[in-house]
């Protein structure tokens, strides 16, 4: 009896030490996580850790949280869900997937490659007067402007440098090079210059880096760094307000397209300088802002990036940039034009209103919306087509086919627009032709849409403040050119 009683006792003693011994498997350095921390396995109790050899993951959920390190615990959090390379840091956060910089790394990082843009315009001594001084017409320009490559390229706003052959470029140290402007667009309000002294290239000044700016995002935060009246070195931030924006420019006749819309500070000497993202790479080139004062008021637009890195190239080996054009106005259609023409509601489009003579659309026989007079002397309007494709694209507004002209397109490529014409679709081919500088002739013009011109243009006279779309510029300077809404 007394045998049998020791023989059970030994192999209960005998049975807890293997299992005590077992629970200390896990955190041997050659188990491997993948191996312990499979779907069906238990999650063991926690022992201490080397620093050296740290206990693998596991995924099951029998573990009570608190006893799990809280730097594991974190790992897990981040591997569902993973760093988007935000400036929001975590404390205690372990490596993440993309590096974070920190507002203060960015502008270390690029202050060497801004620049301030110095230009006299050439003009008579013909005096202005503004705020009771009198300023010679041919004052002093500043603007802002980037380092591109190493060949001493510099990029910057057209308006900046638009009516001078040559600046002053001058670098946060304080050194001062010429430059000559060696390309301009001033449909995209894009120039380049070309640094011409030789002791500028012993600097070797890095480039910044231009990103991808189709992958931004309405609600990222951004920073502008520039010249704001003259104050070299200047970095304000914001976030991205919108994307795709579609900025009229009263100066050529013709809008930018896809802008970034931004509340970073921009103000009159921010010009040409970059809006970068959170790693410090250009995602576009601020421009302009929207205000009844000339500065900032809380919108500000930048050129994307995508089309600095589609222009810049050929600015650089041809001085200018030339874009594809089809020859119509058109406005969005609203819900009672749609339902006049027995078409739903909601229905989207663009409505050709005017069609410019000899263009591509006006030799493809795109109707614009016409005129004339019934036997009573009535008016009478006729529709004109309304596009709804380019391309297969959707086309919600006129916005959706310049942007996707100035994207995707060049002169002399083929475009297929889709048309509701009198209630039936139509697919209409045309060739794209190089875009006027001249204000074109426009065709179908309707008498009623004349009147509403004149009266805006009224409206705007009797107004002593009306918003302006303006190139920031310095006080005391002409006034630059503005973009009307």
């Amino acid at each position: 009896m007394y045998l049998f009683m020791w023989f059970i006792v030994s192999f209960l003693v005998v049975g807890a030490y293997f299992a005590g011994t077992m629970n200390l498997l896990p955190s041997l350095p050659f188990f491997t996580s993948s191996t312990i921390a499979s779907p069906s396995a238990t999650a063991p109790s926690q022992s201490p850790q080397s620093e050296s050899h740290p206990a693998p993951l596991s995924s099951s959920t029998t573990q009570p949280s608190s006893l799990l390190n809280p730097s594991i615990v974190q790992a897990q959090q981040q591997e569902v869900n993973p760093d988007e390379g935000n400036n929001v840091s975590t404390t205690g956060s372990l490596a993440s997937t993309s590096p974070k910089i920190s507002l203060p790394e960015i502008f270390k990082k690029t202050e060497n490659s801004v620049v301030q843009i110095t230009s006299t315009r050439p003009g008579s001594d013909q005096i202005v007067t503004l705020n009771g001084r009198e300023i010679p017409q041919n004052n002093i320009a500043l603007g802002s402007g980037f380092v591109y490559d190493q060949d001493g390229r510099i990029i910057t706003n057209h308006h900046v440098v638009s009516e001078v052959d040559e600046v002053d470029v001058k670098f946060v140290d304080g050194d001062t090079y010429t430059a000559k402007v060696v390309g301009k667009d001033p449909y995209s309000d894009i120039g380049v210059l070309q640094i011409t002294d030789r002791e500028f290239f012993d600097k070797r000044v890095a480039p910044l880096k231009i990103a991808n700016s189709s992958e931004i995002e309405v609600g990222e935060q951004i920073i502008a760094i520039g010249n704001p009246f003259g104050l070299s070195g200047t970095l304000t931030t914001g976030v991205v307000s919108q994307i795709g924006r579609l900025l009229p420019n009263d100066v050529t006749g013709y809008s930018i397209a896809n802008t970034i819309q931004t509340d970073a500070a921009i103000n009159p000497g921010n010009s040409g300088g970059p809006l970068l993202d959170m790693k410090g790479e250009v995602v576009g080139m601020n421009t302009a802002i929207f205000s009844n004062t000339g500065v900032y008021s809380g919108v500000g637009f930048a050129v994307p990036s995508n089309m600095l890195l589609k222009e810049i190239p050929v600015l650089i080996e041809k001085g200018s940039y030339v874009h594809p054009w089809l020859g119509f106005t058109a406005r969005d259609v609203s819900p009672d034009i749609a339902e006049s023409l027995k078409l739903p509601r909601n229905f989207k489009g663009a409505a050709v209103v005017s069609v410019v003579e000899n263009s591509p659309a006006d030799k493809a026989d795109i109707r614009g919306q016409a005129t004339g007079v019934d036997f009573v002397g009535n008016e009478q309007v006729r529709s004109g087509d309304i596009v709804t494709k380019i391309d297969s694209q959707p086309v919600k507004s006129m916005d959706d086919v310049i942007s996707y002209l100035d994207e995707s397109k060049k002169v002399g490529d083929k475009v297929t627009l889709t048309v509701n014409r009198e209630g039936q679709d139509a697919e209409v081919p045309i060739t794209l032709e190089e875009r006027p500088s001249s204000s074109p002739r426009l065709l179908a013009a309707s008498s009623s849409q004349q009147q509403q011109q004149q009266e805006e243009r009224e409206e705007e006279e009797s107004d002593p403040n009306p918003p302006l779309f303006r190139f920031p510029e310095i006080p005391g300077f002409p006034e630059l050119p503005k973009l009307f809404p």
